[in-house]
């Protein structure tokens, strides 16, 4: 994922301005502004995500909610890492993704 790619799904999302204020919650969640009630949230990032900064802004404003949040950032990790097979962090991030739903359907 790089910086063109991002403005270019921005620029897809209809009758609005790529990163603009009116851009709905539902397009992108970290713009809600009253966190509080949501469920229990799992946010997966590598370091090297170009959206790391907003998963972790969006993860503390979870926690400050008082939404139970878990938050895994893998070392090396880029955008999409976790669908390459056979690297060691793709096979964590997969391992963590199920388990954190093995247990939230427990």
């Amino acid at each position: 994922m790089t910086p063109n790619n991002n403005c270019f799904g921005w620029a897809s999302l209809p009758s609005h301005e790529p990163g603009g204020p009116d851009v709905s919650p539902y397009a992108a969640a970290s713009r809600a502004i009253d966190l509080a009630g949501l469920p229990p949230t799992y946010i997966m990032c590598g370091a090297l995500n170009l959206f790391l900064e907003d998963d972790l802004d969006y993860a503390r404003r979870l926690i400050r909610a008082g939404v139970p949040t878990e938050l895994h950032v893998f070392p090396g990790g880029f955008h999409g890492f976790d669908i390459f097979p056979l690297s060691a962090a793709s096979t964590a991030a997969q391992a963590a993704r199920v388990a954190a739903l093995a247990q939230a359907l427990a």
